[in-house]
C-alpha cells in the first residue's frame, strides 16, 4: 500500500482496508503508452504532465480527498474511488510550482495479510506483483524491479524499504 509510509511518518493510525467491500460509483485507472496520460473512467481530463493543479482539482471533485502543500513548491492532491486493475487503489498527484509531475497510486487486494493493520511484507509484494501485471497488459511492457524508461517519463513499481511499503507511479519528463 504505497501512501502507507507518509501515513506512518504522521503517527497516523493503520489504514482502512477497502478489501472485501465491494466498491460503488468508482473509476477505473488506465495509462495510455503512447503518452503515459492517465485516463480515468466516466471523467473527460487525463493526468499528463504540466497539467495544472486548479484544473486537476476542478476536475476531478468528485474523487477529491485531501490536499497537502509541503513548504518547498511541492503539493500533493489526494483521491479515493479510483480502481486499477479492478481492486481498490488509492491516488496521489504531486504538483511542483502549481503543474503536475508525477502520479503515485496503491492497490488494496482483498487477500492482503496485516499486522497491527498494516500490510506484511508478503502482502506488499503481491501488490508489486498484482500492480507489475497490470502495467504490462496496459503499456505493453513488464517495469522491472526499479523503473522503465519510456519517451514521456518513467513508470515504477518497486519496494520502498525506508517507507516499508509498496510504491508505485508514474513520473512525466
Amino acid at each position: 500500500m504505497a501512501l502507507v509510509g507518509a501515513l506512518r511518518t504522521f503517527g497516523a493510525p493503520a489504514p482502512l482496508t477497502l478489501g472485501v467491500r465491494p466498491l460503488m460509483n468508482t473509476t477505473e485507472l488506465v495509462i495510455s503508452p503512447d503518452d503515459g496520460a492517465i485516463h480515468l473512467s466516466g471523467y473527460s481530463l487525463a493526468l499528463r504532465g504540466g497539467l495544472k493543479k486548479e484544473a486537476v482539482r476542478n476536475a476531478l471533485a468528485a474523487l477529491f480527498r485531501h490536499e497537502q502543500a509541503m513548504g518547498n513548491g511541492f503539493e500533493w492532491l489526494t483521491f479515493h474511488n479510483v480502481t486499477f486493475g479492478k481492486q481498490p487503489c488509492g491516488l496521489a498527484a504531486c504538483f511542483k510550482q502549481g503543474e503536475l509531475t508525477e502520479v503515485h497510486f496503491s492497490v488494496s487486494l482483498p487477500t492482503a495479510k496485516l499486522e497491527g493493520g498494516w500490510p506484511t511484507r508478503e502482502a506488499i509484494e503481491e501488490e508489486l506483483a498484482f500492480v507489475r501485471s497490470q502495467l504490462n497488459a496496459q503499456l505493453g511492457t513488464e517495469p522491472n524491479d526499479t523503473s522503465t524508461v519510456f519517451p514521456w517519463g518513467t513508470v515504477w513499481s518497486m519496494f520502498d524499504p525506508k517507507g516499508f511499503q509498496a510504491n508505485s507511479g508514474v513520473r512525466y519528463g
